[in-house]
């Protein structure tokens, strides 16, 4: 079937947009479309370990970003770009920021340092015995607490900053893949995520702001946070605690 093809999305894909009927459908397809061995390899070892590569990660976005300005369209609207890439350019750089996570191992309490692209450490964030109360530190300054209720049919979470409290989270129960409801300065916040594989859009008052995922780095595997609205980096850095604590809850 003819398709509009993007090529080189990403190392290992590309992108489609095709007719079907009255239907538009677009997603990824491997570069090495005989056979797509090598895209199905990477895919496979992907699913083993429970992350995506960079490339799986980047192609998804872009799929993401192509059904969302395909949506826009349908429904008559004028698009100049996409919603993820509107909120990137906003950022003083006119780009995305990523920082990785790594956990401690071996430790009584939860520790975690968050390194950005150049291996430079830039939070680091500790938590008390019961893992009901963390403190986030960047450049070895607290900038948010985070606070977890202990007698709660489902988690719910709290975020301080300078004293005043700016979110509440709370976890709402479905069976096939975690959701995170609440809100952020007011504005409603959605955390959509994947069981089966650390992978969750940010929204905050419906706007894309960020995601995470997992990742195989220098630091072998760990947690990728991209921050698409640099605004919200600290918040994005104590909402992957938060994704953390209800992954490790639903495994066990």
């Amino acid at each position: 079937t003819q398709s509009v093809m993007y090529m080189g999305v990403s190392d290992m894909f590309n992108v489609f947009a095709r007719i079907d009927g009255k239907n538009v459908i677009c997603g990824k397809i491997p570069k090495d479309s005989v056979g797509g061995g090598t895209a199905a390899l990477s895919m496979g070892m992907d699913l083993f370990l429970g992350h995506k590569g960079e490339g799986t990660s980047k192609a998804d976005h872009a799929v993401d970003e192509l059904a969302d300005v395909l949506k826009k369209l349908e429904a008559g609207e004028s698009v100049s770009t996409s919603e993820r890439a509107a909120t990137v350019a906003s950022n003083s750089t006119g780009s995305e920021i990523k920082f990785f996570m790594k956990q401690k191992a071996i430790s009584l309490k939860p520790k975690f340092d968050i390194f950005d692209e150049k291996e430079t450490p830039v939070y680091h964030i500790e938590g008390d015995l019961p893992r009901l109360n963390f403190g986030i530190q960047k450049n070895g300054t607290e900038v948010v607490k985070l606070k977890k209720k202990l007698v709660a049919v489902m988690p719910e979470y709290t975020i301080v900053i300078g004293g005043s409290e700016i979110g509440q989270i709370k976890k709402k129960l479905k069976l096939t893949a975690p959701e995170l409801v609440g809100t952020i300065n007011g504005k409603e916040l959605k955390i959509d995520g994947d069981l089966f594989g650390f992978n969750f859009d940010i929204r905050v008052g419906g706007t894309l702001i960020g995601h995470i995922d997992t990742a195989q780095t220098i630091w072998q595997d760990c947690y990728r946070i991209v921050v698409y609205d640099e605004s919200y980096q600290d918040i994005m850095v104590t909402l992957t605690i938060i994704c953390d604590n209800v992954v490790d809850s639903n495994k066990n």
